[in-house]
């Protein structure tokens, strides 16, 4: 049988992720060096903090950024730089639509509590077609972790050999298939609608 559950990755496949557009929106919103910016909240290890479930409200979160970088602007400004990384691509999300088939589809991301709050609510859209969503700091754990894999599993009541897992990331689908999944590594639309055309 082919596996009955469709797990696609947010950025890179879902979503365009673009981090260097991230930095330069932050850094016009905060007034500092987007270097500086990507030290103070990336390569401090704040954000894998955060997608990891460290601090499980988005109202720490962005006290603590606006702790790091002396941001006293609106949340609405501080949201909308933070998640400026993430552009949706309609037609992946059209072309899951068209070729899950009855396969249950699931969302499976490394990202944040901010980043689930502010995107669902921009894009609302984009996540209407999913039956599961696994953000990873409710996981608690990161891509492409062991661990991140087993819980998503016992997260959809599923069976490793069930899911089929699509990721841009080599290093996840290589630990998709270290669990027993089956994964394809996402280069285009059409590695979704060759292998999963109905």
């Amino acid at each position: 049988m082919s596996p009955q559950y469709l797990v696609v990755d947010l950025a890179g496949v879902l979503f365009r992720f673009d981090h260097a557009h991230r930095l330069q929106c932050l850094a016009d919103v905060f007034a500092l060096p987007a270097d500086r910016i990507d030290v103070l909240l990336w390569r401090s290890g704040f954000g894998a903090d955060c997608d990891s479930g460290k601090y499980p409200h988005t109202v720490e979160i962005r006290d603590r950024i606006r702790a790091a970088t002396d941001f006293v602007g609106s949340d609405d400004d501080l949201d909308a730089a933070w998640c400026s990384a993430f552009r949706p691509d309609h037609a992946v999300r059209e072309a899951l639509e068209r070729h899950r088939g009855s396969r249950r589809l699931a969302l499976f991301t490394t990202n944040g509590p901010l980043e689930q709050e502010v995107l669902l609510r921009l894009y609302p859209t984009m996540f209407d077609c999913f039956d599961h969503l696994l953000f990873s700091h409710r996981l608690g754990h990161r891509k492409p972790a062991p661990a991140a894999f087993d819980t998503a599993a016992k997260q959809l009541g599923a069976r490793p050999d069930d899911i089929l897992f699509i990721d841009d990331s080599a290093a996840n689908t290589d630990a998709a298939r270290a669990a027993g999944w089956t994964a394809l590594h996402f280069r285009s639309r059409g590695t979704i609608e060759h292998p999963l055309g109905t």
